[in-house]
């Protein structure tokens, strides 16, 4: 290192230094304390991120770094995330949800979204943008089957949610048409 560098972080002091380091390299102590939601958020963030998988099961968002044990960010007891990729023409099958991997087609599109609870009861009703990686995150109640419209570009299509153990976490199933 040159002095100017040495004397930058000399002024830094070693709080913003250990921020800094945190802010570049994903790492499974910056999961400490996340909240799902957040932890959800932070995996879609590094998607790409040297060799970091990360993906979400109905029980816990999943983070696997580089040669060490599996991170884990359980979901709440009540609620579980689905990641719905609606498509015009291409698609890819899948259950998990990879973070990480998984790409859809409509990026950051607008998505007029309904979704219905078995009694009929509307539970959301709200425009929503897909991300950079073409999914839409939804939270739901679990132990539940639910109903979901989504209308996009004049194109709507329809399905069936499942939010019990065991569900999917990806839905890549629903065709605009």
């Amino acid at each position: 290192m040159n002095k100017l560098t040495l004397t930058l972080l000399a002024s830094l002091g070693s709080g913003a230094l250990l921020a800094a380091a945190q802010n570049a390299a994903p790492s499974a102590a910056q999961l400490r304390g996340l909240t799902p939601q957040q932890a959800l958020a932070k995996a879609n963030q590094w998607r790409g991120a040297g060799g970091l998988q990360s993906f979400v099961t109905s029980e816990a968002v999943v983070f696997r770094f580089p040669g060490q044990e599996p991170t884990t960010v359980a979901l709440p007891g009540k609620q579980m995330v689905i990641a719905i990729a609606p498509y015009v023409n291409q698609t890819h099958p899948c259950k998990t949800h990879f973070m990480s991997g998984c790409q859809g087609e409509l990026v950051n599109t607008a998505v007029a979204v309904t979704v219905k609870n078995q009694a009929g009861k509307t539970v959301l009703n709200r425009t929503m943008k897909t991300m950079a990686n073409g999914f839409l995150e939804l939270w739901l109640d679990r132990d539940q089957t639910y109903q979901v419209t989504l209308k996009a570009a004049g194109k709507t299509t329809s399905g069936m949610l499942n939010t019990q153990a065991g569900s999917d976490t990806c839905v890549t199933t629903l065709k605009l048409q």
